[in-house]
């Protein structure tokens, strides 16, 4: 409150009287009071403030997280220490760049992307008092602690890119081996070319379904939409289309999502989409642009016709043809996909984290089970965010080609990379 002066003064050529004294000065020590209650309620809300403040002894640790290649930086990584279910957080920069406030001692740094069931690292850390400790360049990778495969295609390679760009490792199947559950519950994720070479039946359909409900998540282009909604060689059903020309949006045979949340028709033209849209907010934080250009090589790409709950719109064309990249969360069953046997190969859950007095900002993390009973009483639940406690995978479908005539945009570049680090 800002110093005030009281100034009492009779009306010109009149002489006040001890009673009207009386009243000015009653007047007078009144407002003096109040103003003085107020001084004093001011003062004890904003020790109340303070009193809420941690008085844990905090530190800092910073440094830049790299592909297993040990070259490429990582963007948007989960980066976080848990002290016993408190979750300290932050997320890398687009260069991989990091600094993280977090209680002083032993600490353990994890790295994650997507819900981290693929994709993790710890590291030990010692965290000093109002310090900041750099952990030395090249130490802090991105490990691979899942079994991730691909199937090959006509016109695309997106293991060139998990293999080559960012140094992983990618193994090949065949269309065949969908008829085999168990291969496929290997993996953890799948990567799907356009162009596939075989037929698929009720029984491999089946399977897709049991991996990405298992946890497994996939990565699909173009014509690869077909794992995903039918290649109508479904055993028992009449309507056969011509596989390539298809000339509207009816229901196809097979598939492991709905044909009414999801129809796309091969009638996409050779082009380049100009200026196509970035909607998601992860995909802009981890691109760090809003617009860029596709490039259509082959003509007949899948155009999506009808996109409904569960899909996510990521990529747009705002003008003629619409969503360009998708993803939805699959539900989930009480399966365990496999993992590799490395350090990290222990007790593994993933859950939403939620922190305290911040909803809004709950993120998706996996933990070692042993941390889950302190992260329940927390508030937080098994699950994905994105899907509110399922424990399937994630799908990801674009109409685009991840290998455009030998070579792809730096931006479809780092898009690609950002699907294959978030399965």
């Amino acid at each position: 409150m800002s110093p005030f002066c009281l100034y009492l003064s009779p009306h010109k050529g009149v002489k006040p009287n001890q009673h009207t004294m009386r009243k000015f000065i009653f007047l007078f020590v009144v407002i003096i009071a109040g103003a003085s209650i107020t001084f004093v309620s001011c003062k004890k809300q904003k020790n109340n403030e303070n009193s809420n403040v941690s008085d844990i002894p905090m530190g800092f640790v910073g440094g830049r997280v790299l592909a297993v290649n040990g070259t490429t930086p990582i963007s948007n990584a989960n980066i976080f220490v848990d002290a016993g279910g408190e979750v300290y957080f932050t997320n890398s920069d687009r260069n991989g760049n990091f600094v993280l406030s977090a209680p002083i001692g032993e600490q353990v740094l994890n790295i994650q992307t997507g819900s981290g069931k693929i994709f993790r690292s710890q590291y030990n850390v010692t965290i000093k008092e109002g310090q900041t400790t750099f952990v030395p360049a090249g130490t802090l990778k991105l490990l691979q602690v899942t079994n991730l495969a691909y199937i090959a295609g006509y016109w695309d390679n997106i293991q060139t890119v998990v293999i080559d760009s960012l140094g992983y490792t990618c193994d090949e199947l065949t269309v065949a081996d969908l008829a085999d559950v168990n291969t496929l519950l290997n993996y953890g994720g799948l990567f799907l070319n356009c162009g596939k070479n075989g037929d698929l039946d009720s029984n491999m359909y089946e399977n897709l379904k049991t991996f990405v409900e298992s946890g497994g998540s996939i990565y699909a282009s173009d014509f690869a939409v077909e794992y995903l909604t039918g290649d109508n060689h479904f055993k028992g059903n009449g309507h056969i289309h011509d596989g390539f020309h298809q000339k509207s949006c009816t229901s196809l045979a097979g598939g492991i999502v709905p044909d009414t949340s999801l129809c796309t028709m091969k009638q996409g033209p050779q082009c380049i989409v100009s200026q196509a849209q970035v909607v998601a907010p992860d995909l802009l934080t981890y691109l760090g642009v809003s617009n860029f250009d596709v490039e259509y090589d082959l003509a007949n790409w899948e155009v999506i016709q009808v996109l409904t709950f569960p899909w996510e719109v990521l990529v747009t064309d705002p003008v003629t043809y619409g969503p360009l990249a998708i993803r939805m969360q699959a539900n989930g069953r009480n399966l365990e996909v496999k993992s590799l046997n490395t350090t990290l190969d222990q007790s593994w859950v993933t859950i939403c984290h939620i922190p305290p007095g911040n909803p809004g900002n709950a993120h998706t993390i996996t933990i070692n089970s042993n941390a889950l009973a302190a992260h329940l009483a927390h508030g937080d639940y098994l699950g994905d965010c994105l899907s509110g406690g399922t424990s399937g995978g994630t799908i990801y479908f674009t109409t685009f080609h991840n290998k455009v005539q030998g070579t792809v945009s730096q931006d479809v570049q780092h898009m690609l990379e950002y699907f294959i680090l978030n399965l």
